[in-house]
């Protein structure tokens, strides 16, 4: 293979490399790779993560997902084309792989089509994550390459391809898989306007929220028939583990893959995917709601009686106050998570406000308008949360018949001097909070080269796209040790 070729299928296979990440399929072992100390070294180093990240029971939010859900999106890979400057074509014909204890298995299958065709396998391992940097490093490990023209046809093409049938070429040339560590999930809350009914009428404003969560992506763990993946809100992401080489099991195998199946028995998912999130992600959420700039509440009073007193005098006198008109806002000054238990939210909440409110009445006889400055508050609340689903999205809203009760007085200035009118308004809490998203990371469109053309300078470029998107069904929520837990089956569409 001349120089110019070389390079050219080295930048391709780099890129499908790059492009393929963790592929897995459920079929039987593909035998033995590497040596007893290589997989040795493995355990260590999954078993060390494990320890280090405390099984990710610390994690903001667990990411798991199943073999067959991560097999299902390698497959649509398959079809990728590289177009070489001398037009020969390489594409991607099949993926197969196994997800074991700290290793992803893989079988790439290539056809490189010229003035012949050649198939290619290449058959390697994929480790568990290394942090470095801003990226998770997936190491690649090519342990295996062959040609699969048949045996006669392969006799005659070896000697075209020489070095690249070897290993450890493959290792040499290609780097490791990088992800980005930080990504950023907005979640929208849309406003709202409803009635407030009772002897302080009134319409409620709520405005429309943006929330962004910042989350790193701390550890990528390859487990027995799935991917475990570990998120952080808003922290630095924690350093490379390296392997120990101590302990009583480490040179034993079977004790170590026993260690890690006890380590990560909490990391299971039923089904295609399960999404564990903490109680500080939803509290940064709702944090985020309460120290929105805008206000959480807009109040506009309607016209009503606020106070009426029978006095008797020479003659019975009705002395009366009431509200003309009215507005004002409130801002929530705490909204935090008290409890997540059997199934249950518990958040307790607090806020404060104002009015400018238009007053009339009469007092003894003699009639009086003038403005007031009224002042409200939200004491100590506990209200009560449930999870809900929607199509593909998770939401929190607040308990059907849930109320907020804020107590609001009103300063009245009269000849006999300052009168106090103290009311307590019932807010429903049911058409205020009743569509808190939860961040989706799973719930996207991806596009994905279908096509692509290496120049003869080794330039890449993208000439054909396709669009990979997934749905969520049968969606389970459950909300307990101070979590939610979420879990649904995937499907994949075919790409478009």
């Amino acid at each position: 293979m001349n120089t110019a070729i070389s390079n050219r299928l080295r930048l391709a296979i780099v890129v499908l490399a790059l492009t393929l990440g963790f592929a897995a399929q459920p079929r039987s072992a593909f035998g033995q790779q590497i040596d007893e100390a290589q997989r040795l070294n493995e355990l260590r180093r999954l078993r060390d993560q494990l320890r280090l990240s405390n099984s990710l029971g610390d994690a903001d939010a667990v990411v798991v997902l199943s073999e067959s859900a991560v097999v299902e999106a390698a497959r649509q890979l398959v079809g990728l084309e590289f177009l070489l400057s001398n037009g020969s074509v390489l594409r991607l014909t099949s993926v197969e792989a196994e997800l074991k204890p700290a290793a992803a298995i893989v079988k790439i299958g290539l056809q490189a089509k010229s003035s012949v065709t050649v198939n290619l396998q290449l058959l390697g391992r994929i480790n568990s994550g290394e942090i470095e940097k801003d990226s998770l490093r997936l190491p690649l490990q090519v342990t295996e390459v062959k040609l699969m023209n048949g045996r006669f046809s392969s006799l005659l093409l070896k000697p075209f391809f020489g070095e690249w049938l070897d290993p450890q070429k493959w290792n040499d040339e290609l780097p490791a898989i990088e992800i980005p560590m930080e990504f950023t999930e907005t979640m929208e809350v849309p406003a709202n306007r409803f009635e407030v009914a009772g002897e302080m009428p009134m319409e409620v404003a709520t405005p429309a929220y943006q929330a962004p969560l910042k989350f790193a992506l701390t550890s990528l763990f390859a487990l027995d028939r799935r991917v475990a993946i570990g998120l952080q809100l808003n922290r630095a992401a924690a350093g490379a583990v390296q392997a120990s080489l101590a302990g009583a099991s480490d040179n034993d195998p079977a004790a170590l893959e026993s260690e890690i199946a006890r380590m990560s028995e909490a990391l299971t998912v039923e089904r295609g995917l399960r999404v564990r999130f903490n109680r500080r992600v939803v509290n940064a959420l709702l944090a985020q709601i309460a120290t929105a700039q805008n206000p959480d509440f807009n109040l506009r009073l309607k016209r009503g009686r606020i106070r009426t007193e029978e006095v008797t005098a020479i003659v019975n006198v009705t002395n009366y106050t009431d509200v003309e008109s009215g507005e004002g806002r409130a801002d929530v000054t705490q909204l935090n998570i008290e409890r997540i238990a059997d199934g249950k939210i518990v958040v307790r909440l607090g806020g404060q406000g104002e009015l400018d409110a238009q007053l009339r009445g009469r007092e003894y006889g003699i009639p009086y308008a003038f403005p007031s400055r009224v002042t409200f508050a939200i004491k100590d609340q506990l209200l009560p949360l449930e999870l809900m689903s929607e199509g593909e999205k998770v939401f929190l809203r607040a308990s059907a018949g849930s109320t907020l009760p804020i107590s609001v007085r009103f300063g009245v200035n009269l000849a006999v001097g300052e009168i106090g009118i103290a009311r307590h308004v019932a807010v429903p809490a049911d058409r205020w909070l009743k569509r808190v998203e939860l961040p989706s990371f799973f719930v996207r469109e991806i596009s994905l080269p279908s096509k692509m053309e290496i120049d003869a300078g080794g330039n890449l470029h993208v000439t054909g796209k396709q669009k990979l998107s997934y749905k969520l069904s049968n969606l389970r929520i459950g909300a307990r040790d101070d979590a939610i837990d979420i879990s649904a089956d995937v499907k994949f569409n075919p790409p478009r």
